[in-house]
């Protein structure tokens, strides 16, 4: 005989259809754009197939089978958050959208007990409650949990990027390069610089790198002195560094530091650099 949570369980299923319609006809008066004006159809599909899989995810909570009921978790927490993650959804907007969907589908547990009222006993309900608030609590919890790592992996991704942009030795002729610096230089710039600039060079061959600095508009005293260590490892490296577009208030902090820079060529502009070197007339 089948059990009256397996009877409950079969009417979420079975008007899983209406009630993610009820959840549509309230969705327009969410905060958020993704849920509430969004102008694409596809979205509206996507939220529809995710929606009847919020509700089997949380109706198995009625099922005695825990195994199942956890691995219907974390396949909704992993689609439901990469979704969320592709769409640039705030994490608070699907949180607003997941507590409608509670209160949503718990009108239908309601209408199921007053359908069954002969069946259904405040113990039920009691016990109902639980499993239910239980099984949503883990639900915003699993969901957070990837949302939080899938973005975190996003961002990792986004600043080795960056990175990568903030460092760019351009190779303009054979062993030849040239490091142009864009905008301020903090202490973490400087030390992405301090690692990738080494090894970039030594990946492309580069034995004269042209380090120019003249879109550089504020650099502190640490920041100066970890461009000074940028320079003696590539002199180690045997690697000839020549900087230009050195700008007066740079070359005062530079002065009041002790940086040495008389091995170090230096030039007003990065085509002055390239001229007086000889460079300039092999490009």
């Amino acid at each position: 005989m089948t059990s009256i949570n397996e009877q409950l369980y079969e009417y979420l299923i079975d008007n899983s259809r209406n009630i993610t319609e009820r959840w549509f006809a309230e969705k327009n008066n969410f905060t958020g754009a993704f849920y509430s004006n969004n102008p694409n159809p596809q979205i509206d599909k996507i939220l529809m197939e995710q929606h009847a899989l919020t509700i089997k995810t949380v109706a198995s909570a009625f099922l005695e089978e825990k195994g199942s009921l956890n691995e219907q978790l974390v396949l909704w927490a992993e689609t439901v958050a990469k979704s969320r993650i592709e769409n640039n959804t705030p994490i608070h907007e699907v949180i607003e959208a997941l507590n409608k969907t509670r209160e949503t589908i718990w009108g239908y547990v309601d209408l199921f007990a007053k359908e069954h009222d002969e069946l259904v006993t405040k113990t039920n309900i009691i016990k109902w409650s639980i499993l239910y608030n239980t099984v949503f609590d883990k639900l915003v919890y699993h969901f957070s949990e990837r949302y939080y790592k899938l973005s975190h992996n996003r961002m990792t991704a986004q600043q080795t990027l960056i990175n990568e942009l903030s460092t760019p030795v351009i190779p303009i002729l054979e062993k030849v390069g040239v490091l142009p610096i864009v905008g301020d230089i903090d202490t973490n710039r400087a030390k992405s610089l301090l690692q990738e600039v080494p090894q970039k060079c030594s990946v492309l061959g580069i034995e004269q790198l042209f380090i120019d600095i003249s879109a550089v508009s504020i650099m502190d005293t640490m920041v100066a002195n970890e461009m000074f260590q940028l320079m003696e490892i590539l002199n180690l490296l045997g690697i000839e560094t020549f900087m230009s577009g050195i700008r007066p208030e740079i070359a005062q902090t530079s002065i009041q530091l002790g940086l040495d820079f008389s091995n170090i060529p230096t030039f007003s502009s990065l085509k002055q650099a390239l001229f007086m070197t000889g460079v300039y007339k092999n490009i």
